[in-house]
């Protein structure tokens, strides 16, 4: 190996580090927020050295965009291999709902609905930001908050 390319490659780990540490709670916070927090780990580390392995994060313009962006789609094939059932709730509530409620109708939202609405209520990214994130249309990112509350509002009811 030429002194030169081991020079960059060793530049290239530092910055990859660098920017890692720099994102990895936020990445894992979307993750989590997207697969749950069994798989989120899972999750980013595959995005992560799947995108390493073709470049280094110091190269990208956007590095936390383009890494968000991974994850999303990473979560979408998890969530596509899984089964989950969707039993719905027709008891009228007279309490409110428990934690475990809260988090069973979080679930059932697709995985472009708990992005958008995480990205939008718990990070407060504005929708047109979302919208580059997702790779999607601003009307489209409105329509999955808007399907995401209605949801939420008729499960929790």
């Amino acid at each position: 190996m030429q002194p030169g390319r081991h020079e960059a490659r060793s530049l290239s780990v530092q910055g990859n580090a660098e920017i890692y540490s720099k994102y990895r709670y936020e990445l894992l916070r979307y993750a989590t927020a997207l697969v749950g927090p069994s798989h989120a780990d899972d999750v980013v580390s595959t995005v992560v050295l799947k995108t390493i392995r073709r470049r280094s994060l110091d190269e990208l313009e956007n590095p936390r965009g383009y890494l968000l962006k991974g994850i999303l789609n990473e979560a979408r094939g998890w969530s596509r291999r899984q089964n989950h059932t969707r039993v719905p709730h027709m008891i009228e509530r007279t309490t409110p709902p428990d934690l475990g409620e809260v988090v069973d109708a979080v679930r059932r939202l697709s995985v472009q609905q708990r992005a958008a609405t995480y990205l939008h209520y718990w990070e407060s990214v504005p929708v047109v930001e979302i919208a580059e994130i997702m790779g999607i249309g601003v009307g489209t990112v409105k329509r999955y908050l808007f399907l995401a509350q209605r949801h939420l509002k008729g499960a929790l009811r």
